[in-house]
C-alpha cells in the first residue's frame, strides 16, 4: 500500500521523536542481545568473537528514528530498550567495557541493588522494612524506574491515554498484614472505578484476560483467513464467539473435533501409570515434555491446535509450544489439563499504565518525595516523578537512573565487601557496599558479576530468554470496532496475533471518556516465536529482527496489519490514528523447558542453584519463577535481600 493509504503523510505523534542522542542517558548492562549458550556468548556473536571483534553494525548506529516517538510524560525518554541501552550492552556482551578509567564516588552502603524493576524496588522496599535507618542504593540503567513496569502517555485530540509498556495485570490480594501483603502496605487499593459504557461492545479491563482467561466476558473476534496455520487460507471471516459455536468457523470437520478434544481433555486420563511424580503431582511427568509433545503425541491433537496456541503463550512466557515445558499449560489453566481453573471467578485489572502503578507505590514507599503528592490512587498513578529527589545522601534508600552496571567483584577474599563499578553517561564510577542484590536480568549476570561460581554459570544456561515488542496505538476514535461488535481480536498475519481496546480505570484526574467516537489506546502484543528451531535461536531470531527493525518499517507494517483487520469496520489509518509509540523489550521473558523446575538424575533445578548466595552477593529476579509477573519478580527481590542482610 501507498504511504497515502496508511495515513503516513499524517502530522501525528509520531513525528515528535524524542532526541536521545547525546543526552547522556547510559545504556544498560541488562540487555544482551546474544543468546544464552556457552558462557555467556552465543551463537549471534561471530564465530571467533572476542574483545575487539566487530560487533553489528546497526547496534551501533541506532538512534532517534529507529527508537521512535515516547508520547508525552515523564516516561516518554523510557520506552523500551532505549539505542544507548542496546549500543553498551552489544559492547559489554562482546568483551568491550566502554571505561578503563574508574571514579570512586567515596560511597559506602549496607546494601546495593543492580536493578530498578519490581525485583529491585521490592527488596528495596524490605530493606527499609528491616533496616529504617540503613543505607541502599539501587542501580537502574533506565531513565526512569519500573523495567518492564512502565506506562506510555500519548494526548490526541486534548485526552491524555496511557497504556502499558509491557508489565500488565493483576488480581486483588487478600489482606493478611504479612510482609508480602503489597496491597496493605504500600497502600495499594483493593477497589475501582472504571469508565462507564453502557453500550453492546464489551471492552477488557486490561489486555491479557480476553486471549483465553475471561474470553467469555468480552466482545472479542477471531480473524479467520490469511495465515494457513490455525486459521487457514482464503479470505478473511470474523467470528465472535468462537467457543459459543465452533461450527461457523471455516474449519474442516477434523480440524473442529480437534478443538473440541483440546477443550474437554483432563491430564489424568493420558498419564501412564508409572509416570514420575504419580497421579498427585503431574508437574513432574509434564516438566519431561514440551507442551507440543503433550498436544500432539499425548493426546493427539492436529497441529492447528498447537498453532493456535503458540502466540497465545509466548505472550506470556516468551515462546511456543514446542520450546516451552509442558507444565506450564497446567499452570496457566490451558484446556487440555482439566480439573477448575484457579482464575474462575478472578477479574484482572489494569492501572492506566499496567504494572507501571505498582512501581510508582513501591518508589512512593521508599523514597516519598519520588512521587508528587499524596499517597492516594490519584496522586500516585498522575503525579509527576521527583527526579531530583530520588538520589538525595539523607535517605534509607536511595535510586539512581541512567546508571549501567558493568562490574560487580567482592574486595579481598570473597566474605569482604563488595565493589559496584557503574556507567553513567560517559564516564565509570564505583561504589562499595557490604553486600549485593542482583535483581537485574540473567542473561547479563553472568556477564556483570565477576565472582559468579561456575555452578551458577551452568545452571544460567538453562535459562533461554525471547523478546517481546509492545505497540500502544492512540486510536482518535474506535468506531471501526465498534461497527464491527469487538474490542479485542485474535488473528494470524503479518505482525503480532491480538491486540485490544480497554475500558479504563479512573485514577484521580485521569478520567478519559469511552465510547466509540472517543479517543482510546489500542495495544498489541506482538510476539517472536519461530517454531522449528531450538529455543536459544528462536530468541535471538526474534531478538535480531525486533531490534534490528527501524520504528517506520514496524510503523507501516502495523498500519498495513490493521488495514487488514478492521478495513471492513470502516478503518482510515489517516484519519483514526492519533499516535503510536513501541517498546521493544530484547529479553523480555524466560522460555522455561523441559526440566526447569523439576530437574533428572538428581541434580538440583537451576532456579534453585541460582538462588544461593556467593559471598556477600545474592541474585533475586522473576525469572527464577520462570514465568515473569509482578508477585514472583517481589517475592525473588525479598528473598535475596534478606539473604543478604543475613549474611552481613
Amino acid at each position: 500500500m501507498k504511504d497515502r493509504d496508511l495515513g503516513l503523510d499524517r502530522e501525528i505523534t509520531r513525528r515528535d521523536f524524542v532526541q536521545l542522542a547525546g543526552a547522556g542517558i547510559a545504556g544498560s548492562a541488562l540487555l544482551g542481545c546474544g543468546t544464552d549458550g556457552g558462557a555467556g556468548r552465543g551463537p549471534e556473536v561471530a564465530a571467533g568473537a572476542g574483545p575487539g571483534a566487530p560487533v553489528e553494525p546497526w547496534s551501533e548506529m541506532l538512534g532517534a528514528d529507529w527508537y521512535g516517538p515516547g508520547g508525552v510524560g515523564d516516561y516518554a525518554p523510557s520506552h523500551g530498550n532505549t539505542p544507548e541501552l542496546v549500543r553498551l550492552a552489544h559492547r559489554l556482551r562482546d568483551g568491550r567495557p566502554p571505561s578503563a578509567d574508574v571514579t570512586d564516588t567515596g560511597e559506602r552502603f549496607d546494601v546495593v541493588i543492580v536493578g530498578g524493576g519490581l525485583s529491585g524496588l521490592s527488596a528495596a522496599h524490605h530493606f527499609k522494612r528491616h533496616r529504617p535507618n540503613g543505607r541502599c542504593l539501587v542501580l537502574d540503567n533506565h531513565p526512569v524506574f519500573g523495567g518492564e513496569a512502565k506506562r506510555n502517555d500519548i494526548e490526541v485530540d486534548g485526552v491524555r491515554l496511557a497504556g502499558p509498556q509491557g508489565s500488565n495485570d493483576f488480581g486483588i490480594r487478600p489482606a493478611t498484614g504479612e510482609p508480602d501483603d503489597y496491597f496493605t502496605s504500600l497502600g495499594i487499593p483493593r477497589e475501582f472505578e472504571y469508565a462507564p459504557y453502557d453500550g453492546d461492545v464489551q471492552a477488557p479491563l486490561e489486555n491479557y484476560g480476553f486471549m483465553h482467561w475471561v474470553q467469555d466476558q468480552f466482545s472479542v473476534g477471531h480473524r479467520f483467513g490469511g495465515g494457513g496455520g490455525w486459521s487457514g487460507g482464503g479470505a478473511g471471516h470474523w467470528v465472535k464467539e468462537l467457543w459459543d459455536d465452533p461450527s461457523r468457523t471455516p474449519w474442516t470437520p477434523e480440524v473442529r473435533a480437534g478443538f473440541g478434544r483440546w477443550r474437554a481433555a483432563r491430564v489424568g486420563d493420558h498419564m501412564p501409570p508409572d509416570a514420575p511424580g504419580g497421579p498427585d503431582n503431574p508437574g513432574v511427568w509434564l516438566d519431561g515434555m514440551t507442551l507440543k509433545t503433550y498436544y500432539e503425541d499425548v493426546l493427539g491433537l492436529p497441529p492447528e491446535v498447537t498453532a493456535y496456541v503458540d502466540p497465545i503463550l509466548a505472550s506470556i512466557i516468551g515462546l511456543g509450544c514446542d520450546a516451552v515445558s509442558a507444565w506450564w499449560g497446567m499452570h496457566f489453566d490451558l484446556p487440555g489439563f482439566g480439573g477448575p481453573s484457579r482464575y474462575d471467578g478472578m477479574t484482572f485489572h489494569s492501572f492506566p499504565g499496567g504494572n507501571a502503578g505498582i512501581a510508582r507505590y513501591f518508589v512512593k514507599d521508599v523514597v516519598p518525595d519520588g512521587i508528587a503528592g499524596g499517597r492516594d490512587l490519584g496522586d500516585v498513578i498522575n503525579g509527576g516523578i521527583g527526579f531530583e529527589s530520588l538520589d538525595r545522601p539523607d535517605q534509607t534508600v536511595r535510586l539512581r537512573l541512567g546508571a549501567t552496571v558493568v562490574d560487580v567483584r567482592h574486595k579481598g577474599t570473597g566474605d569482604g565487601r563488595v565493589l559496584v563499578t557503574y556507567v553513567h553517561g560517559d564516564r565509570a564510577y564505583s561504589v562499595e557496599a557490604e553486600g549485593v542484590v542482583l535483581a537485574s536480568g540473567g542473561w547479563m549476570n553472568r556477564y556483570v558479576a565477576a565472582d559468579l561460581p561456575d555452578g551458577h554459570r551452568a545452571a544460567y544456561e538453562h535459562f533461554q530468554h525471547a523478546p517481546i515488542l509492545v505497540a500502544n496505538v492512540a486510536l482518535r476514535n474506535w468506531r471501526f470496532m465498534d461497527r464491527l461488535g469487538i474490542a479485542a481480536c485474535i488473528y494470524e498475519g503479518d505482525l503480532g496475533f491480538s491486540c485490544n481496546i480497554r475500558r479504563p480505570m479512573y485514577a484521580g484526574d485521569y478520567r478519559p471518556p469511552f465510547a466509540p467516537d472517543q479517543p482510546a489506546m489500542l495495544t498489541f502484543y506482538i510476539t517472536f516465536e519461530s517454531p522449528g528451531s531450538s529455543a536459544a535461536d528462536q530468541g535471538m531470531a526474534g531478538r535480531m529482527e525486533m531490534l534490528s527493525t527501524p520504528f517506520a518499517e514496524y510503523e507501516r507494517r502495523l498500519r498495513a496489519q490493521m488495514v487488514a483487520l478492521f478495513d471492513e469496520g470502516g478503518f482510515d489509518p489517516g484519519a483514526d490514528i492519533g499516535g503510536l509509540v513501541l517498546n521493544r523489550w530484547g529479553h523480555a521473558y524466560v522460555a522455561p523447558g523441559p526440566g526447569f523446575f523439576f530437574a533428572r538424575g538428581g541434580a538440583p533445578a537451576p532456579p534453585d542453584v541460582i538462588r544461593e548466595p556467593f559471598g556477600r552477593v545474592a541474585i533475586g529476579h522473576s525469572e527464577l519463577r520462570g514465568h515473569q509477573n509482578w508477585t514472583g519478580a517481589a517475592a525473588e527481590g525479598r528473598r535475596a535481600v534478606e539473604a543478604v542482610l543475613d549474611l552481613i
